[in-house]
């Protein structure tokens, strides 16, 4: 009997260090034209269209959490949680995960807890902003999984809000010293509030998130956000100060704090510059 209590151990523990291992092997952000996926050291999120639907799933093993959300072209939204965990792997330098094949557009490096730089001058907004948004935090609240990854690159949000809204989508972003560039490339929206329900990820959305995005300087301007055609977004910067950067959020003031080194994040994600 303690043979067999050991041998059952010894092939679970195998099989979770399998999972986490695949997890953080399979580390980035990766893209195809229908489909995206970010992976750090703990979370899996994953965005896929199928001919008329549009689907999320959220994993991450350390925390139990297995969520899927599948949004319908007639409104209609299906929240299912404790999915089975889903089969992560790279091969031949593609990720392969639910039918889908991904290429790399992002390497993540996660690491320890650090000091972030302080806001001192002009010269620091660019860096400031990318720095401080670093990061992964989750969690459940109410019952529902909340999950934002934010990348050198990339930010990704996965929030259950109650029964009123749900808000998942993935963006590329680009910051300079004048504010940051946002271009959301994919978003599903239910907002049952103002009466919102999107389903959309851009044509061509391989492109988008693997080549840098371009910076438009004359669109900056601290008393307005502004658009660019393709549907990029001017978030300008209004004031700074060493420890908070305010920006022109489209009808709100976004507030960008410096993280202290005790930030509650889940994981830290490495500064990289552009």
């Amino acid at each position: 009997m303690k043979k067999l209590t050991f041998l059952i151990l010894f092939l679970l523990s195998f099989a979770l260090y399998g999972a986490g291992a695949g997890m953080t092997s399979a580390k980035g952000v990766w893209a195809n034209d229908s489909a995206e996926a970010v992976i750090t050291d703990s979370v899996c999120i994953f965005f896929a269209k199928a001919d008329s639907s549009l689907e999320a799933m959220l994993q991450i093993p350390s925390a139990n959490i297995y969520h899927k959300t599948v949004f319908d072209k007639d409104g209609k939204v299906t929240l299912s949680g404790n999915q089975q965990p889903v089969e992560v792997k790279v091969a031949d330098g593609q990720l392969e995960i639910m039918g889908q094949r991904l290429l790399k557009v992002e390497n993540i490096e996660t690491t320890e807890p650090y000091e972030m730089q302080p806001c001192d001058a002009k010269t620091d907004v660019g860096k400031c902003l990318q720095q401080w948004r670093l990061g992964v935090q989750y969690g459940i609240q109410d019952d529902k999984p909340y999950c934002e990854v934010n990348t050198n690159r990339h930010m990704f949000i996965y929030y259950i809000v109650g029964s009123s809204m749900v808000y998942i989508r993935a963006a590329a972003t680009r910051n300079c010293d004048s504010g940051t560039l946002f271009f959301q490339n994919i978003r599903m929206m239910k907002n049952q509030n103002i009466g919102e329900y999107t389903m959309s990820i851009m044509p061509g959305n391989f492109d988008i998130v693997r080549n840098d995005l371009e910076i438009d300087y004359t669109k900056f301007n601290p008393d307005a956000c502004t658009f660019s055609p393709d549907g990029g977004i001017y978030w300008s910067v209004i004031s700074f100060a060493p420890d908070m950067i305010m920006l022109n959020g489209c009808g709100e003031t976004y507030r960008v704090p410096r993280l202290p080194i005790d930030a509650p994040l889940n994981e830290w994600i490495e500064y990289k510059p552009y």
